[in-house]
Formats: C-alpha cells, sequence, structure tokens
C-alpha cells in the first residue's frame, strides 16, 4: 500500500537526485560563467576603444577651433564664453534658452532659430545628462559652448530622430532666462 509519505519520500529522493546530477556537472555552468566573463570584458574593452576614439575626435574638434575649454569630472566640456551675471542655473530652476546642437564635422541637428526656445526644469527634464550638467555651470545671460560625449548625450540608441548612436554633440547655448 502506497501512502502520502512513501509518494512525498519518492518526489524529495527524485529532486536531491537531480540536484546532485547537476552538481556532478557544474562545469556546464561553470564554462557558462566563463564565457559571460569574456563576453562582459570583451564589451567593456570595446566600449573603453570607443570612448578613447571619441575623445581623440574630440581633442581634434578642439584643435581646429581652438577653444580653450575646461573639462568636469564626467567628460564635459565647457566654455562660456560670454557672461551675463544674472541668477545662477541651480537644481530645480525654470530655464529657458537659446541653442544649437551640431555633431563634430559641424552639421546642424536642432537648434532654437528652427524649433524655438526651450524651457525646462534642471533635475527634472527629459533632456540628456551632459545637457542639464552644462546648464548648471551656467547664469542667466551667460552664451556657452558645450561639447558633450555620446555617453553624457544618447549613447547607443540614439534620438530616434537625428541623433544616431554614439554621437558627440556640440552645444552652443545661450540662457535667457533662470527662475
Amino acid at each position: 500500500m502506497i501512502t502520502k509519505f512513501s509518494v512525498f519520500a519518492v518526489l524529495v529522493a527524485l529532486i536531491l537526485c537531480s540536484c546532485g546530477h547537476k552538481k556532478s556537472n557544474d562545469n556546464t555552468s561553470n564554462d557558462s560563467l566563463i564565457d559571460s566573463r569574456n563576453l562582459s570584458e570583451a564589451l567593456i574593452d570595446a566600449h573603453v576603444d570607443a570612448i578613447e576614439k571619441e575623445m581623440v575626435q574630440i581633442d581634434d574638434f578642439l584643435s581646429r577651433y581652438k577653444w580653450n575649454m575646461t573639462t568636469t569630472n564626467t567628460g564635459l566640456k565647457y566654455m562660456i564664453y560670454e557672461s551675463g551675471g544674472g541668477n545662477k542655473v541651480e537644481n530645480k530652476s525654470f530655464v529657458t534658452f537659446e541653442y544649437s546642437v551640431r555633431f563634430l564635422n559641424g552639421d546642424l541637428v536642432y537648434s532654437s532659430d528652427n524649433d524655438g526656445v526651450k524651457s525646462i526644469v534642471i533635475g527634472h527634464s527629459d533632456e540628456i545628462a551632459g545637457l542639464e550638467e552644462g546648464l548648471l555651470l551656467m547664469r542667466q545671460g551667460d552664451k556657452a559652448h558645450l561639447i558633450v560625449p555620446s555617453f553624457l548625450a544618447y549613447g547607443v540608441s540614439g534620438d530616434s530622430k537625428k541623433i544616431l548612436i554614439k554621437n558627440t554633440l556640440v552645444y552652443d547655448i545661450f540662457v535667457i532666462d533662470v527662475k
């Protein structure tokens, strides 16, 4: 006569045996782990190489234009070429600004002349991190050039409109108002 306890004991034994069986084939999971580590390392190396190439392109751009820019800890490059002296942009500031966005080759991507001025709340907008970081360095009336590396811009996704993957962006910004 088969009891509930017997069925339970057989199920437990089967589970334990299958666990032991997996353990004996643990090399497969170790190989998978090694393969995923190798893949991760290869992806990191490729990303580092891409960033190094992008930095060389940015340096070439700066040499051509002879811009003396400051670099932040994140990699954003900026140069305030006209000081306005108004209110400083801070987190949660409502900022209105004119802009143009170009690629390193000079091609115009977006501009306030075509698309209108922008108004955003710092820290609460959909704008890229590099633009918000650059605006936080400015005051009302300031004019600045920002060079935003792809990893502070649209990265490997692009903006699904005009900006493709891994594009460095050059902003020319004029802060009209800060509230």
